[in-house]
C-alpha cells in the first residue's frame, strides 16, 4: 500500500501479504512487538478535554521553604525531574497549584485522558485498577507523571480516602516553563559562544552542535578552577560570578561574566599559564578538546583552517564557480603552514603561479610594514589560472602569528579536474543539468559523459528554435539570452525563459510533440542535448527509473481524471484510496481528509505544513506528493502509489537480518534523512511502521504528519512510539534534527539483534522512557565489534545529540561499517535488496474500477459513513476561511 496517513494509538495496518490477504497487525503473532504509539501530533492540544480533579478547589498558594523542600524530595523520585537543573525544578515548583479535595472525591478515572502530575501534600488516596484497590498513597507520594509527556490514558483511578490536598502541575504549564527557561539559556549560551574569537569562524550548524555539547560547572568561593603549569584541554566561559587570575602567587586580574580562559587548550595540549580561582560562587560553561573532536570528527584547529579556506573561496570570483566536490578536493590537498611574527613568508623573485596561497590568519607586510595581504586573501590564483610568469618583486613578512594554506600549482589543477576555464564551463552546464529532476539519479561518470554530448548552438533574434506540434528530440539549456514560450493557436506568450533555465526535457525520454513554440528574443546561446546521445549513456534499468520519476512530475492532472480501485488505508483524520487514471491507466494513492474533521480538530495549519513539506521532497526513497486538490467537502493529496509491504512485517518474515541486509536498510534510512535534513525538515516519527518495502524491495519513507521545518530547536512532543524516542524529546529540553539519528540508531540495533535496546520487554511507556534516560546500552553476549559496528551504535545512541552525526553526513557515510556500500547505486536502485515482497495482482480490481466508473465522492462518502466527527468549535477571530486555497488543483 502507499499513503502518508498515520493512525492513532496502535494502528491497524493493512498490507498485501504473500497470498494477497489483508492482515491486521493486531492479530499477528510475532516476536517483534510493535511498541505503543504516541497520540497523533496533529490532534489539537484541546481535542481531548482533561478531567483531572474537576471538583477540587484550586488555589495559587504561595509556597514556604518547607513546601518547596517537601515537593523537591518527591520530584527526585522521577527521571523527568532528575534531568532538570536546579533552576528548572525551582521554576516548575513555583508554578504548581494547590488542590483541596474532600473524602471519596475522584482525582481522575482509569482510561481518562489526563494532563496533570500530582504530589500529595496531606491526606490519603487509594489506587484502583479495574474496580479493585491495589495501593494507598500518602503525603510526599506522587502520581500522574506520564501526563507531563503526552495524552496516554490513565492506568488507574485515584480517589481520596479522607480530606486531602495535592500540589499539581499540568503538562502545558510544565512544558511552557521548561521551554521558556531553555530558550533563554540557549540564547545566552549562543551569545557567549559567538563572542569568543576562536569560534567566530564556525558556521551556524557547528555552533549549534557546540552549544549542545557545553557542560556547566559550579565552583565555590576560593575553589581553584585551573592550576598554573598543568596541561589542560578545557575552555572555560564565565556565565555567572567572577574569578581571579594569578601567576606565581601574584594576582594579575579579575574576570567576570562573559570573559573566558583556556582557549588555547582547544587547539593544543597547552600548559596553563595562570592559576584561576573562583572569587565567589561561579558558574562556568566548559568545552573540551576531546569532546569537540568527537563532535566534528576532527580537531577544532582543522575545522577552523578549513572553514577559513571556505570563506576565502566563497569570496573569490574564480573559486566560487567550483563545485562542492572540487572545493573539498582543494581543501584536502592544501598544506597548512604556521609562521611567527617577522618570519619571511614570500621571497622576492619567486613565481607567483607556483603556488596558490590562502591567508587564513594574520597579515603579510613588506619590510617597511606596509600591509599587502590580509586574512582571506588568495595569492597566486590569477597567475596560476592565466598561466602567467609574473614574479614577486618584494619579500613579504608575517605580521603577528600567520597561518597559510598552500596548494601547489599541479595539485590545484588536479583537484579541480584540469583547465580552469573548461572545468568551470562544464560546471555551469552540470549545475543546470542537476536542477532538472530527470538527471538527479545519474552517476558522476554519467554526468561526465553527458557533458561530452552537449553541443553549443547560437540563435539570432526572432529565430524559431522549434515549433508547436513538432516532434521533440532535444533538451535546451540556456547559457545566455532569453526565449519566449508561445501558444501557436492563440499566438499568446505564455512565459519567458532566461539564462540558467531549460526547456524540452520530456522529449529525451518520451516520443512527445512539442507543446509550444520557442522563439529567441535577442541573441541566445544554448547547450543542446539530443535524445540519441542521452539514450546512449543509459542502461535499461536507469531508463525505467527515470521514466517513472518523470511521470511523477506530471502535474497536469485533475481530480476527475481518476476512478477509485479500493481503499488501502484508514486513520483518525482521513482515508487513503488506490486510484487509477482513466486514460494513462497509471496507479496513484489518494488521501482524502474531510473538512468537517479538519475544522473539529483545528488541523488547518497542520495540513498546510504537511503540504509544504511534501512539495519540497523529491527522492527515490521517499513517498512523493504529486499534486493536491480541494472541493467543498475535502482536501486531497495525490501521492505516489507504493505497492509492497510494511518494513515491520518484512522484519517479521526475515527475523534476524544479515549484516549486509542491515547495512542496506540503514544506508537507505540515512539517505532519506540526509535529503530531509538538507531542507531543515525533521521527520520525528522514524520506526519500521513508517517505511514501506516496495515491489522491487527498496524502502520508501511514508507519513509526514509529524514532520516539521525547524531552524535551531523545537520543543513539541511528536507522535513517535516510546521505544524510538530520543531522550531530549522526553525531557522537554528542546531538540534538533539529531533526534532522527537516535531513532535511526534504534532501528539499526533492531536490524542486527531483533530487539530494541531500551525496554524490549516493556509495554509501560513510563518505564521505557526511564530506561532511555538511563541510557545503559547493552549488547547481546554474541555481538562483536566487527567493522566498529558497536562504535557506530554508541555514537548514534549518544545522549549528547550533537555527537550522533560525527560532524557531517559525509563523515557518517564514511564510517568503517559502511565500507563497501555504494551510495550512488542505492539512489539509482542498482543494488540487490534483502527481500522482495510477493504481491497479489491488482489488475482485476483496476479493470473493474475502469468499467464501473463510480464517482469519487460516492465511494469516499461511503468510507466516511462511520467516522466519528467531534462537534465543530467556534471559529476564532482572524481565522482564514480560505485557508485551503493552496490545495486548489
Amino acid at each position: 500500500m502507499g499513503s502518508c496517513l498515520r493512525t492513532s494509538s496502535r494502528p491497524r495496518v493493512i498490507i498485501n501479504d504473500n497470498e494477497g490477504q489483508e492482515i491486521s497487525e493486531a492479530n499477528t503473532k510475532t516476536s517483534r512487538k510493535f511498541k505503543q504509539s504516541m497520540p497523533d501530533p496533529r490532534l489539537s492540544k484541546d481535542t481531548k478535554v482533561p478531567t483531572d480533579a474537576k471538583f477540587a478547589i484550586v488555589q495559587d498558594k504561595s509556597k514556604s521553604k518547607a513546601d518547596i523542600s517537601f515537593i523537591n524530595v518527591s520530584l527526585t523520585k522521577h527521571f523527568i525531574f532528575n534531568s532538570l537543573t536546579e533552576e528548572q525544578r525551582e521554576s516548575v515548583i513555583n508554578h504548581m497549584k494547590y488542590y483541596i479535595l474532600e473524602p471519596r472525591e475522584i482525582v481522575f478515572e482509569q482510561n481518562s485522558v489526563g494532563s496533570t502530575f500530582f504530589v500529595i501534600a496531606h491526606g490519603k488516596l487509594e489506587v484502583i485498577i479495574d474496580e479493585k484497590r491495589v495501593n494507598v498513597l500518602r503525603p510526599q507520594d506522587s502520581f500522574g507523571e506520564l501526563a507531563l509527556i503526552h495524552d496516554t490514558p490513565r492506568s488507574a483511578t485515584l480517589k481520596t480516602i479522607e480530606n486531602s490536598s495535592l500540589w499539581g502541575v499540568d503538562r502545558k504549564t510544565f512544558r511552557n516553563t521548561l521551554e521558556q527557561i531553555n530558550a533563554l539559556n540557549y540564547a545566552e549560551n549562543h551569545g557567549l559562544i559567538e563572542s569568543i574569537p576562536v569560534f567566530k569562524i564556525l558556521n551556524n550548524t557547528q555552533i549549534e552542535s557546540l552549544i549542545s555539547s557545553i557542560a556547566t560547572n559550579m565552583y565555590g568561593q576560593g575553589q581553584v578552577i585551573v592550576n598554573e603549569g598543568e596541561t589542560g584541554d578545557l575552555l572555560f566561559i564565565i556565565k555567572q560570578g567572577s574569578v581571579v587570575c594569578s601567576q606565581e602567587g601574584k594576582d594579575i586580574k579579575t574576570m567576570e561574566k562573559g570573559d573566558y580562559f583556556g582557549e588555547q587548550a582547544l587547539l593544543y595540549n597547552s600548559v596553563r599559564t595562570a592559576t584561576i580561582t573562583a572569587a565567589e560562587n561561579t558558574k562556568c560553561l566548559t568545552i573540551g578538546r576531546t569532546e569537540l573532536t568527537k563532535l566534528f570528527g576532527t580537531s577544532l584547529q582543522l575545522i577552523i583552517h578549513k572553514n577559513s579556506q571556505r570563506i576565502a573561496f566563497d569570496k573569490n570570483v574564480y573559486l566560487k564557480k567550483l563545485t562542492k566536490t572540487q572545493f573539498e578536493k582543494l581543501l584536502n590537498c592544501s598544506e597548512i603552514k604556521e609562521l611567527s611574527e617577522g618570519e619571511k613568508v614570500i621571497f622576492a623573485g619567486t613565481r607567483k603561479g607556483d603556488n596558490v596561497v590562502v591567508v587564513i590568519k594574520g597579515e603579510l607586510t613588506t619590510l617597511d610594514e606596509e600591509i599587502v595581504y590580509k586574512v582571506f586573501d588568495i595569492i597566486g590564483l590569477d597567475e596560476a589560472i592565466q598561466a602567467l610568469d609574473d614574479v614577486f618583486e618584494n619579500d613579504y613578512y608575517a605580521k603577528g602569528d600567520v597561518n597559510l594554506a598552500i596548494i601547489p600549482n599541479i595539485s590545484f589543477f588536479n583537484a579541480i579536474g584540469g583547465d580552469y576555464h573548461k572545468v568551470t564551463t562544464n560546471n555551469d552546464a552540470i549545475k543546470l543539468l542537476k536542477k532538472i529532476p530527470l538527471f538527479r539519479y545519474l552517476s558522476e561518470e554519467q554526468f561526465e559523459s553527458l557533458i561530452q554530448c552537449l553541443r553549443v548552438e547560437n540563435f539570432k533574434n526572432e529565430t524559431i528554435i522549434f515549433s508547436q506540434n513538432q516532434p521533440g528530440e532535444s533538451l535546451f539549456l540556456i547559457k545566455s539570452g532569453r526565449v519566449e514560450v508561445i501558444d501557436k493557436d492563440t499566438n499568446r506568450v505564455l512565459r519567458n525563459i532566461t539564462k540558467d533555465d531549460y526547456f524540452g526535457e520530456r522529449s529525451l525520454l518520451f516520443d512527445k510533440f512539442r507543446s509550444a513554440t520557442i522563439k529567441a528574443k535577442g541573441e541566445v546561446t544554448c547547450w543542446v542535448l539530443y535524445k540519441s546521445d542521452f539514450m546512449s549513456i543509459l542502461d535499461e534499468k536507469l531508463k525505467k527509473l527515470l521514466m517513472k520519476r518523470i511521470e511523477l512530475q506530471d502535474d497536469n492532472l485533475n481530480l476527475n481524471d481518476f476512478h477509485i480501485v479500493n481503499q488501502i488505508g484508514t486513520g483518525t483524520f482521513g482515508n487513503v484510496f488506490l486510484v487509477i487514471h482513466k486514460q494513462k491507466k497509471s496507479l496513484y494513492a489518494l488521501k482524502a481528509v474531510n473538512k468537517k474533521k479538519i475544522r473539529a480538530y483545528e488541523m488547518e495549519d497542520n495540513l498546510l505544513l504537511e503540504r509544504k513539506i511534501l512539495l519540497q521532497i523529491d527522492h527515490v526513497l521517499i513517498s512523493k506528493l504529486i499534486k493536491t486538490f480541494k472541493d467543498d467537502k475535502r482536501v486531497y493529496f495525490l501521492l505516489e502509489y507504493i505497492r509492497g509491504m510494511n518494513l515491520f512485517n518484512v522484519l517479521r518474515k526475515l527475523d534476524v537480518l544479515t549484516v549486509a541486509d542491515a547495512k542496506f536498510y540503514t544506508a537507505c534510512i540515512f539517505l532519506m534523512l540526509e535529503h530531509l535534513h538538507e531542507r531543515d525538515i525533521i521527520y520525528r516519527d522514524l520506526h519500521p511502521m513508517n517505511i514501506m518495502i516496495d515491489d522491487e524491495g527498496y524502502p520508501k519513507l511514508i507519513d509526514f504528519g509529524a514532520a516539521k521545518i525547524i531552524k535551531g530547536r523545537t520543543y513539541t512532543i511528536a507522535g513517535i512510539p516510546p521505544h524510538y524516542m530520543a531522550p531530549e524529546i522526553i525531557t522537554g529540553h528542546g531538540y534538533t534534527l539529531s533526534a532522527d539519528y537516535w531513532s535511526a540508531g534504534i532501528m539499526l540495533y533492531e536490524f542486527l539483534y531483533a530487539a530494541v535496546p531500551f525496554g524490549e520487554e516493556e509495554n509501560d511507556p513510563y518505564v521505557v522512557y526511564e530506561m532511555i534516560q538511563q541510557g545503559k546500552l547493552v549488547f547481546p553476549t554474541n555481538a562483536d565489534n566487527k567493522d566498529k559496528i558497536k562504535d557506530l551504535l554508541v555514537q548514534l545512541l549518544s545522549k549528547n545529540p550533537a555527537t550522533r552525526l560525527g560532524g557531517s553526513f559525509e563523515n557518517l557515510k564514511a564510517h568503517h561499517w559502511f565500507i563497501g556500500i555504494n551510495w550512488e547505486k542505492i539512489v539509482r536502485r542498482e543494488l540487490p535488496t534483502p527481500y522482495v515482497p510477493i504481491l497479489s495482482t491488482i489488475l482485476h480490481d483496476a479493470e473493474t474500477a475502469l468499467k464501473q466508473r463510480k464517482p469519487l465522492d460516492e465511494v469516499i462518502t461511503k468510507a466516511e459513513k462511520h467516522d466519528e466527527i467531534p462537534k465543530p468549535r467556534p471559529i476564532k477571530e482572524g481565522f482564514n476561511v480560505n485557508w485551503d486555497e493552496e490545495f486548489k488543483g
